[in-house]
């Protein structure tokens, strides 16, 4: 099992049926003692991080207050470590060199933009090859487009044994598969 997953996903809270499965991810992550990482704020970010700490293990959050009008003050009440970035570019270089795996939830244009930067660290070599798991079919349309786009690091293709964008990452559609994958 990796030892710290880095979580992304929406400020806002999914359905209760998915906010439920999100809370048990966290938990079972920290049965199997890994720390998980977060943008540590509300929605999906707070969620896992509830689960995690109900299951007694460690969170990390990554904020960032720059925003014009911040819709958070502070990160949410799970978080045992905040990390406070100067701009979000500097969270999500944080989280990219914390994390050992990534989980993508849904959401919007935020987690988008943390997905295309590790899938371009990856690409490119700028970070060892680290697992990234895309749970639920959410984001599938939008790598579609990646599918003869070639890995450029040759490091990535041979420890991953892939020659295209799209084949860094594993879709799942449980929980329990998630966390299989990440042993």
């Amino acid at each position: 099992m990796v030892k710290k997953v880095c979580i992304f996903g929406s400020y806002k809270d999914l359905s209760k049926k998915e906010k439920a499965e999100i809370v048990r991810l966290g938990k079972l992550l920290a049965q199997k003692g890994a720390t998980v990482i977060s943008g540590g704020f509300g929605g999906t970010m707070e969620d896992i991080s509830r689960g995690a700490k109900s299951a007694g293990g460690k969170t990390i959050g990554v904020t960032w207050y720059k925003w014009e009008k911040p819709i958070y003050k502070k990160a949410n009440a799970f978080i045992d470590e905040e990390i406070v970035a100067d701009c979000l570019f500097e969270r999500i270089d944080i989280m990219l060199k914390k994390a050992d795996a990534f989980i993508v939830l849904p959401g919007g244009t935020g987690t988008l933009l943390e997905l295309s930067a590790v899938l371009e660290h990856l690409n490119k070599g700028l970070i060892d090859p680290k697992p990234i798991i895309m749970l639920g079919d959410f984001w599938k349309p939008a790598l579609t487009c990646l599918k003869k786009e070639p890995v450029l690091s040759e490091k990535t293709r041979i420890k991953r044994k892939i020659s295209c964008c799209n084949e860094l990452v594993t879709f799942v559609k449980t929980v329990d598969e998630c966390i299989e994958k990440l042993r």
